[in-house]
């Protein structure tokens, strides 16, 4: 077990003294400041591995195997281009391997970029791996990563057993006859003021085609799972990054990604509960984060209020989305008559259907004892207009204490897992407040119990 032992994101607090974010380096070449660390950031560091090897348990225990992709420090790659007054200090030099060792250790499999990159012949050709201008990768080293990615995949027997079982596709790779000017120039705003001017990199574009039409469903007709990707900015569309693992890897992939202001654990919950998880859970996740992101787990107090988590809970949260099956709790719920549950026709046989809904409005679920941490309340909830849901735990010796959920609004039924610790006794009771909604269904409600070594 990796020791609970901490990203420096785009949203960091920045006090009036400190310098500039965008770095000029020699060559034309600019940095990113918040890749700079040091010492002093290890047991945030550790703390988030610890978080990913716990996941990855999970992950496991429900069918689905994990690969971490961490995108290496633009220092680093090419600390030849940094400024003469800015350098590499000891531990950015060995914290990736650091990093890399420990999660290998607790048997998560992890992807060295750091040294593929490093080593590729394509390190100081005319097409580099990352763009002189920008933080991200060119589409050269996203093609470089997607390739480091399988052969990892090849050589790593789990892995590649997780690959054969989703359904194959075919792609061809076209690559363009000119150059264009490039989408990557994301640190030229943050520069100095009055800094000189940089013209637009020129790229040459290449494009991932599909060789016969899209087969019906997520992952294919056969209704299996298939490979996913969850990633940071590095894997949008526009890098080019998720075309080159189509392509490398033979494969459909659903991927999604997240900015910097909201950071890989928001990232992640968010695709758990999506209907993209919940209807078809992939058989391979991959999750690319940026290595300056790792010193950040979910309670980094540097990022906006509401994506701040406790470290524990955003891994109970994530665990229960990643649960496939309920393992009934000793707790019992049902929908008591207070609120909503007491209108006339609501409540019908447990389950609770409203109209149209206003603020203050809300509906109430006992418990029959009281919620222990590793509880989980499942619910399958239609909800139209709203799209979040403020929840207030209660209890006796527990302090109250509320929750808000992100719903989709929609008026489609989707899967609501959620578990609502107390910082005290469990809670008893929970009110669920609507807000202004077209109404709101809760059918199957149940508690269902975590596994029993989530937190050991």
């Amino acid at each position: 077990m990796i020791a609970a032992v901490s990203y420096c994101v785009a949203v960091a607090v920045l006090h009036a003294e400190e310098p500039p974010v965008g770095i000029i380096g020699k060559n034309q070449w600019l940095f990113y400041r918040y890749e700079l660390t040091d010492r002093s950031d290890a047991t945030a560091t550790d703390q988030s591995l610890d978080l990913v090897y716990r996941f990855s348990r999970v992950l496991a225990s429900n069918g689905i195997t994990l690969a971490v992709v961490m995108v290496p420090l633009k220092m680093r790659i090419y600390a030849e281009h940094l400024p003469d007054d800015v350098k590499l200090n000891s531990y950015m030099e060995v914290n990736y391997e650091r990093m890399s060792k420990l999660l290998r250790k607790s048997g998560v499999a992890v992807v060295d970029l750091n040294a593929a990159f490093l080593n590729s012949p394509k390190r100081n050709s005319s097409s580099p791996l990352f763009y002189k201008l920008d933080t991200h990768w060119t589409q050269t080293g996203a093609m470089v990563a997607a390739e480091t990615i399988q052969a990892e995949i090849e050589t790593t027997p789990w892995l590649k057993k997780a690959l054969v079982a989703t359904p194959e596709e075919s792609y061809n790779l076209v690559v363009g006859t000119r150059k264009i000017p490039s989408e990557g120039r994301d640190l030229i705003g943050q520069l100095p003021p009055n800094s000189i001017k940089f013209a637009y990199e020129q790229v040459t574009p290449v494009s991932v085609v599909r060789v016969r039409p899209a087969q019906q469903g997520l992952f294919g007709a056969n209704g299996s799972g298939g490979v996913a990707l969850l990633g940071s900015s590095y894997s949008r569309d526009w890098t080019g990054f998720v075309d080159a693992l189509r392509y490398v890897l033979q494969r459909d992939i659903f991927s999604m990604g997240v900015g910097a202001d909201q950071g890989s654990w928001v990232g992640m919950e968010t695709y758990l509960r999506d209907d993209a998880f919940q209807l078809k859970a992939p058989k391979l996740l991959i999750w690319e984060m940026p290595e300056r992101d790792m010193r950040a787990p979910p309670d980094y107090e540097f990022r906006e209020l509401r994506y701040i988590s406790n470290n524990t809970e955003w891994l109970l949260r994530a665990s229960a989305w990643v649960q496939a099956e309920c393992k009934p709790s000793t707790v019992g719920a049902k929908i008591s008559s207070a609120g909503l549950g007491g209108r006339a026709g609501n409540l019908r046989g447990g389950d609770l259907t409203t109209g149209p809904t206003n603020e203050g409005d809300f509906l109430e679920i006992g418990f029959d004892r009281p919620l222990d941490k590793l509880d989980y309340v499942d619910v399958r909830a239609t909800v139209s207009g709203a799209t979040t849901l403020v929840m207030e735990g209660s209890g006796v010796g527990a302090a109250s204490r509320k929750f808000t959920l992100n719903v989709m609004g929609d008026g489609a039924p989707h899967l609501l897992k959620t578990p609502l610790p107390s910082r005290g006794n469990g809670f008893t009771k929970v009110r669920v407040y609507p807000g202004r909604s077209g109404g709101i269904e809760l059918q199957r409600l149940r508690v269902c119990r975590q596994p029993g070594d989530l937190l050991e």
